[in-house]
């Protein structure tokens, strides 16, 4: 393993930094009396060559600048479908909703592209997160499936979510109080059945999409260089790979997507989402009882390893012997397109002092342990996305982050649970493009410090380095924040 780690971690905020470089120049930031070396030069092309220069409220709706018109026409298409209402029976081409469903079109959760906002306050929670059932027991996944859904095509969903918070009050080093919010969720059952008393609940907030198709090249071997699950070089981080199952091939691969790394590519992780969110089958899921116990008998190869972009506009482009599904094979590998082709929005304001003040400060507290990079994207089978330089700020690993950040017994017991580091790109537009600054996988942060205030774990170290800070220098890592 390579020795790339910098510190303790920062990993559940969805925050961006910016690739690095080096131009000759000592950049330092002092945490104490400790003067620690921060990345040189940065750039604005976080996300390659295909970096989008826009900080409009459309900033995560565009295509990655350097992709062919072959590919621009399949993520046309695929929009069209992205922004589709879905009903339970036509109109044709968008039929099939249910039986059981959160939302009935993908831009309902992920609105321009963007994140879900948290709970505003007590009360049900809104459309965009997602109650997952996380249990052992087959009996409850066979009754309700992978998910507690909040609608049906009868009129009734399965279930009704709650949320009610406590207030966590603290203080900074210097004697300044902060509150954060601590969720805790009630289910009510809408039919019959009930739920084991050692049911977990994961309540998942939907992310924002740009540069999912770049994370999705990051070679496996890079990604592993920076795993070290039993902490050998002692630094108190023990990230490791996510170990994702590939439906169609029935074989393991490295998890990328998703809170909790579940999903290996963009095309699994979006049949997924259509089928556990909207109820849609497809080749990855071909059968309505494919979220229970039993295993579910899957078709084909990915589209996506077959697609030859010079052959786009073939009605079978990237199709081998379809597979059916309330989403065919076409809708897709379009939908999968879009997703893996929305650009990655600069970062903005690269030379104010207090942003380039607020950089150091985010490397010298430890936050790229594991928000890490560069990385060199593989070849794929979209050129736009192949061997570009990219900076995510992400090992894309598993981490520790402490029982504050837990999933919840249905009592409201917090019990362990490992987190992906989320990419952090385009973090800073987020308010823009979305509305609102609730972070973290259940949007209880209301914005930039209270997420970073509620790691622990193996972020301890970089959270109590935040504490120790100056209001200023506060302030100066959070308007950097803001700049990504």
């Amino acid at each position: 393993m390579r020795n790339l780690k910098m510190g303790a971690v920062v990993v559940g905020l969805a925050v961006v930094l910016l690739a690095c470089g080096d131009d000759g120049t000592d950049s330092s930031a002092e945490i104490g009396d400790v003067a620690v070396a921060a990345p040189g030069l940065r750039t604005a092309r976080t996300g390659g060559f295909g970096t989008a220069f826009d900080d409009t409220a459309r900033a995560f709706s565009l295509t990655a600048r350097n992709i062919n018109h072959y590919e621009r026409q399949a993520f046309a298409d695929g929009k069209v479908i992205f922004e589709a209402h879905w009903t339970p029976v036509g109109p044709e081409g968008f039929g099939g909703l249910g039986p059981n469903f959160d939302a009935t079109a993908c831009s309902s959760c992920h609105l321009e592209d963007g994140r879900a906002a948290g709970p505003s306050g007590d009360g049900v929670l809104p459309t965009g997160l997602t109650v997952k059932l996380l249990t052992d027991d087959p009996a409850t996944i066979n009754e309700f499936g992978a998910v507690l859904s909040a609608h049906s095509a009868t009129g009734q969903g399965e279930a009704v979510v709650t949320v009610r918070y406590e207030e966590v009050v603290g203080t900074f080093a210097d004697g300044e109080a902060y509150t954060l919010r601590r969720p805790v969720y009630s289910v009510e059952l809408l039919g019959e059945g009930s739920l084991p008393d050692d049911t977990v609940i994961g309540v998942r907030a939907a992310p924002q999409l740009p540069g999912m198709g770049l994370l999705e090249l990051i070679p496996d071997a890079e990604l592993a260089a920076w795993a070290d699950p039993d902490d050998l070089d002692g630094d108190g981080i023990s990230g490791r790979l996510g170990v994702a199952t590939d439906l169609l091939r029935d074989e393991p691969a490295v998890g990328r997507f998703g809170w909790n790394a579940g999903q290996p590519t963009v095309e699994q992780q979006t049949a997924s989402a259509l089928f556990t969110d909207m109820g849609l089958t497809s080749r990855y899921f071909p059968e309505a009882s494919c979220d229970a116990w039993a295993p579910c008998a899957r078709v084909g190869v990915p589209l996506s390893t077959d697609y030859n972009v010079e052959d786009y506009g073939d009605p079978n482009f990237g199709v081998q012997e379809p597979a059916g599904g309330e989403i065919t094979d076409q809708q897709l590998l379009e939908l999968s397109v879009y997703t893996q082709t929305l650009a990655v929005p600069a970062p903005r304001d690269l030379d104010d002092p207090q942003v380039e003040r607020g950089h150091d400060l985010f490397t010298a507290t430890g936050c790229t342990s594991c928000h890490a990079g560069p990385y060199t994207t593989r070849q794929g089978p979209i050129q736009g996305l192949s061997n570009q330089v990219i900076q995510p700020y992400s090992d894309l690993l598993l981490h520790d982050l402490g029982l504050g950040l837990g999933d919840q017994l249905l009592d409201g017991t917090p019990v362990p649970t490992e987190w992906r580091t989320p990419p952090l790109w385009g973090i800073g537009l987020l308010e823009t493009v979305s509305g609102h600054t609730t972070l973290l996988h259940d949007g209880r942060a209301r914005d930039y410090e209270e997420a970073i205030l509620w790691h622990d774990g193996e972020a301890a170290a970089s959270a109590a380095a935040y504490r120790s800070l100056s209001a200023a220098d506060r302030a100066a890592l959070v308007r950097f924040l803001e700049s990504l």
